[in-house]
């Protein structure tokens, strides 16, 4: 790292430090159910930190692994299934969903995470747009909040990881639209408890995955008639 990029993750650590030393009510403490959607032939293994993680709250150093999981499983499911992860920003293929489980997990104790909004607030040098910005967006893209993320970790093994608003399925007054990202080496932290498959899955207030995702405007095609769909597969963005 130069120098002038090691001062600067300095300034921020110090910065986070500061902050969370100040406002401790930043630490929340939540034990709830959690959710995570991932590819069906993972399903005997639903909990891995990834080290090497290429995602916005990643170690810059690539030496704590972080895993993410959403607060309800909506959220969870309109994080996994995002227009335009594909090619040229079309709609997720409904096949998607058929090789897709979502996962509930519990936690095995409180967590406590640092409220990212609330950290961006009282942190003067810094707007909550600047640590929930696309990775995409800028030419630094995901580099400051993985400092950010990477000076929560360095607060010590008190801090499970970090709780952030969804940018894909927002929820103003409830947990629902938020994210979890938690930090390895914290010791156990969450169990599985059960799963089943995306595709036909009734989540919360009795909408199907198929219903949800249409709703945000994300499936590729309806999925009222599999059968129509792939006869007309040259239509349809179905892989």
């Amino acid at each position: 790292m130069s120098g002038a990029g090691k001062k600067k993750s300095n300034d921020v650590a110090k910065q986070v430090s500061e902050t969370l030393k100040k406002y401790p009510d930043l630490v929340q403490e939540i034990e709830i159910p959690l959710y995570r959607t991932q590819p069906s032939k993972y399903d005997a293994n639903p909990i891995n930190y990834k080290a090497d993680s290429d995602t916005r709250y990643a170690d810059p150093d690539q030496e704590i692994g972080v895993f993410y999981l959403g607060c309800s499983d909506k959220v969870a499911v309109a994080e996994s299934f995002q227009p335009g992860q594909g090619v040229d920003n079309q709609a997720v293929p409904v096949s998607k969903l058929d090789t897709s489980s979502l996962h509930l997990l519990k936690p095995l104790r409180p967590l406590n995470l640092v409220d990212v909004a609330g950290l961006a607030n009282r942190s003067t040098n810094h707007k909550l747009r600047d640590l929930v910005e696309a990775k995409g967006q800028g030419a630094e893209g995901y580099e400051l909040t993985r400092e950010f993320s990477q000076a929560c970790m360095q607060q010590g093994k008190t801090i499970d990881g970090l709780l952030y608003y969804s940018a894909v399925y927002s929820v103003t007054g409830s947990m629902d639209g938020c994210n979890v990202v938690l930090f390895d080496g914290r010791g156990p932290q969450v169990e599985p408890v059960d799963f089943k498959p995306v595709a036909g899955a009734v989540l919360s207030g009795d909408e199907t995955t198929e219903d949800f995702l249409e709703s945000l405007g994300s499936l590729g095609c309806m999925i009222e008639s599999r059968v129509s769909c792939i006869e007309t597969r040259f239509h349809c963005p179905i892989s």
